[in-house]
């Protein structure tokens, strides 16, 4: 007879986990810094396809982490799709981002990220702050499981 009441936890060590669990807590933060800032038109198309078109004059900010660092990469998302191509001609597909939106937090604010995320970058709206500046800390919302493996860690 057989008693299976144990669990194998591996890599939840680390805390790598896609799961979240009760009594685990975040071992490490995915941050980085603004490198430009800068302010574009009501109008104005952000990243690949047209997939993000400001509302009113906005303020973004530049910063040097994109999807081949693991950044929010997600294969229903990420790859140039039937869905892109429309969006790419002029066909609006209502909450095609909205939903899933990534957010970074810049002075304990939370910020959206904008647009498509690049292979090396990413834009942050921080349109409702005065008080970011070049260089200012950027931490982001990323599950360690996606972070690139040549990303160099800190560890304290």
């Amino acid at each position: 007879m057989m008693n299976l009441n144990a669990i194998r936890i591996g890599s939840i060590l680390q805390g790598r986990t896609l799961l979240k669990m009760s009594g685990l807590v975040k071992i490490g933060e995915f941050k980085s810094s603004i490198q430009e800032i800068k302010t574009v038109p009501k109008g104005y198309n952000i990243s690949y396809g047209k997939m993000y078109r400001t509302r009113r004059e906005t303020k973004i900010a530049i910063v040097p982490v994109g999807y081949m660092d693991g950044l929010n990469m997600r294969k229903d998302r990420d790859i140039f799709s039937l869905k892109e191509n429309m969006l790419s001609v002029g066909i609006e597909i209502k909450k095609f981002f909205k939903d899933n939106r990534l957010k970074v937090w810049i002075k304990n604010k939370a910020y959206p990220v904008i647009g498509r995320i690049g292979m090396y970058h990413c834009v942050i709206d921080i349109t409702d702050s005065e008080s970011i500046s070049l260089e200012d800390e950027v931490i982001f919302e990323i599950s360690p499981m996606h972070i690139n493996s040549m990303i160099r860690r800190e560890y304290k």
